[in-house]
């Protein structure tokens, strides 16, 4: 089968699913999947590695530098005075009414593919603003969604009808065994009905029972086999078709997860600082931040003393694991407040980037379950989780890896594994490629055509660190280029005089094989 015979491509999508963590007792049919055929050694989420910033990326093939959406919350610098939320579609709407340059600066592929006379469906079993970031407009472009927990949220009316009688979804959705329930409403009714050129199937399970129980327990394991069910559903569907020798499917994630050591709070810092600071600006207010793996600090108005204060009280803290603000000149590696590395380096430099991102330290301990990878965390918006569960957000090698395995017509085969670095902002512009479609001006990412049978020859990564220092205290941050496309690998921090100076990698690490006892 050659790339030319492809005419459907699926991207089924576990969230929070860390490459390290799939196993043949665990995921049978995902680790068979990639066995069988072709694998990416280090694919890489973006900056905040959070959910509707990475799967707008994914959506759209651009990083939120391009994207606009920085995360899960963000301030917009839109004079509301209140971070950007993401959770609804009425956020997203709300967003989109309210914005210089609407919600999502960049085009979704369900835009391009309806420009292109070509259809695109998103079905999933998670939340409300992972399905919008998905199928950003999708009913204005006329393609599908359906969302099995939040089953009021479909389009077009008629399918959904359909979908909500074939499969006896209830009112309020699905909630145990949502993971196969999505995959029943793409195989049973959407494909029958459509056909669609392009499809994402995304399934929530994994990343929720990660937080809620830790990574590795057996909670989060259960998790994994119940997606791993669906999984192989969509593979067997898929062998069944009589249009199957044009159907390529990718399996991946949105980002991986760290364990949570220890919570602190930068709200409290600030104030024993004797900053002015809150989650929205009121009378009084200087400072704007969020919470999470990687707070974000933005200024009422520019003041770099003020900033600069800032700064200093996150850099004496233990769990400084290094920072971000804007380039002091454009193409430097440090920003404008000495010891902080350019925030473009980090791939989320927007205009409505905060003044200051920190990434909070981490390690590569062992959890409780010996799984590698603790950090600390603000919890903000994870204010369920417990001591112990998984977080995301930030910079840790364990946060930014992610999965990708794909199989299917023009793809390499026999469980090769790629070398190289690619991004979940390369899963949309391989989707063109493969369908023969021309990718809109803002799609910054780039085909894979190191996973193709046939592709063109790729560039071996060249990975660099950039550096900044103050204080004793060294912020770093590796990246991996092919070609002029990069990759992030992880950023930390490094005490001056300590041993180990070297740029931390983690090819080293191990997860132990974790099954039910």
């Amino acid at each position: 089968m050659k790339k030319t015979d492809v005419r459907h491509v699926i991207v089924l999508g576990v969230d929070g699913l860390r490459p390290d963590m799939i196993n043949a007792q665990t995921m049978p049919n995902l680790a068979a999947m990639k066995a069988r055929g072709v694998s990416s050694r280090d694919h890489r989420t973006v900056f905040p590695s959070e959910t509707r910033g990475a799967l707008t990326a994914l959506a759209s093939g651009a990083r939120p530098e391009t994207t606009g959406i920085l995360g899960n919350e963000f301030y917009s610098r839109d004079g509301s005075g209140r971070l950007t939320g993401t959770d609804t579609v009425h956020d997203w709407r709300a967003g989109d009414r309210r914005l210089v340059g609407g919600m999502v600066t960049a085009t979704n592929l369900s835009e391009t593919l309806s420009k292109s006379g070509r259809s695109f469906a998103v079905v999933n079993s998670s939340g409300q603003g992972s399905f919008t970031a998905l199928n950003w407009k999708g009913a204005d472009w006329g393609q599908t969604g359906y969302n099995v927990r939040h089953p009021a949220i479909a389009f077009p009316p008629e399918l959904a009808v359909d979908i909500a009688e074939e499969h006896k979804v209830p009112a309020d959705g699905f909630d145990r065994g949502a993971e196969r329930k999505a995959v029943a409403a793409f195989t049973q009714t959407v494909w029958p009905a459509k056909k669609p050129a392009a499809a994402i199937i995304w399934l929530t399970e994994v990343d929720s029972a990660s937080h809620r129980y830790g990574l590795g327990a057996e909670g989060m394991l259960a998790s994994m086999r119940d997606c791993d069910a669906a999984i192989g559903d969509l593979l067997e569907w898929r062998d069944r078709q009589p249009e199957r020798d044009g159907i390529v499917i990718f399996v991946t994630s949105d980002h991986g997860h760290s364990s949570i050591a220890t919570f602190i709070s930068v709200g409290e810092v600030l104030k024993e600082a004797g900053i002015s600071a809150d989650h929205r600006f009121h009378d009084g207010v200087d400072v704007l931040y969020r919470r999470g793996r990687a707070p974000g600090f933005w200024l009422r108005k520019p003041d770099k003393g003020l900033l600069q204060g800032v700064f200093d009280a996150l850099l004496a803290q233990r769990w400084y694991g290094a920072s971000f603000s804007r380039a002091i000149e454009p193409g430097a590696a440090e920003g404008i407040i000495p010891g902080t590395l350019a925030l473009e380096l980090s791939g989320a430099a927007h205009r409505r980037a905060p003044d200051l991102y920190i990434n909070l330290k981490g390690d590569d301990d062992l959890n409780a379950y010996g799984v590698p990878g603790t950090t600390f965390c603000d919890a903000g918006g994870y204010g369920g989780t417990p001591l112990g569960g998984g977080s995301h957000g930030g910079l840790h090698a364990t946060e930014l890896a992610a999965v990708l395995i794909g199989d299917g017509a023009g793809l390499k085969t026999g469980g090769q594994i790629i070398a190289s670095r690619t991004g979940i902002y390369d899963i949309a512009p391989t989707i063109l490629d493969l369908l023969g479609i021309e990718p809109p001006a803002t799609m910054t990412g780039r085909p894979m055509h190191e996973l193709f049978e046939a592709g063109e020859v790729v560039p071996a990564p060249v990975v660099t660190e950039f550096t900044a220092r103050t204080a004793g205290k060294v912020s770093r941050i590796l990246i991996g280029y092919v070609g002029s496309h990069p990759y992030v690998d992880e950023a930390d921090v490094h005490i001056e005089g300590e041993a180990d100076a070297a740029p931390v990698r983690r090819e080293h690490l191990k997860v132990p094989e974790l099954q039910a006892s």
